[in-house]
């Protein structure tokens, strides 16, 4: 069995477009790819992410391969560097408060190096400015890795 995205060569056809379930029986990656496919569906449907307003890409930056965008009170952060790891990573949010991670690739569930603890740390805004913003928050960002942060708590200062 193949699995093969619609194009030109196959007149566009989702015929070969599945998922191959049967691939799951192996505990290795494709476990984990399930995990955290399944895991984003719920997040998305508990939280109507895709259905928020459009993102707002506030930090790219080529060197630190770091891209940072914000989609309602939902912050989103891609560490794409292949081997640098930040333990203390400055990116800017409009709104000060309190910030968790409710989907943390690096988890060891979905195959990652379980740098961070994501159940037990809650990030509270600095009003340092950075990206535009008049607030910031300081994240640790284990390499070719990706967060979402949710904003639980707004200060009002």
């Amino acid at each position: 069995m193949r699995v093969e995205f619609p194009m030109s060569s196959n007149n566009y056809s989702f015929m070969f477009a599945n998922r191959q379930w049967e691939l799951l029986m192996d505990k290795g990656i494709h476990s984990n790819l399930f995990n955290f496919d399944m895991d984003m569906m719920s997040l998305d449907e508990n939280e109507r992410i895709l259905s928020r307003s459009s993102p707002s890409v506030h930090h790219c930056n080529d060197s630190t391969m770091v891209i940072s965008y914000t989609r309602g009170s939902f912050l989103f952060v891609f560490n794409f560097h292949p081997e640098t790891s930040c333990e203390s990573y400055r990116v800017g949010v409009e709104e000060a408060g309190d910030y968790q991670i409710i989907l943390n690739t690096d988890d060891t569930r979905y195959g990652g190096h379980g740098e961070l603890e994501s159940h037990k740390h809650l990030w509270r805004t600095n009003k340092k400015r950075a990206d535009g913003y008049q607030n910031s928050l300081e994240v640790a960002l284990p390499r070719r890795s990706a967060q979402v942060y949710k904003l639980m708590r707004i200060l009002r200062i």
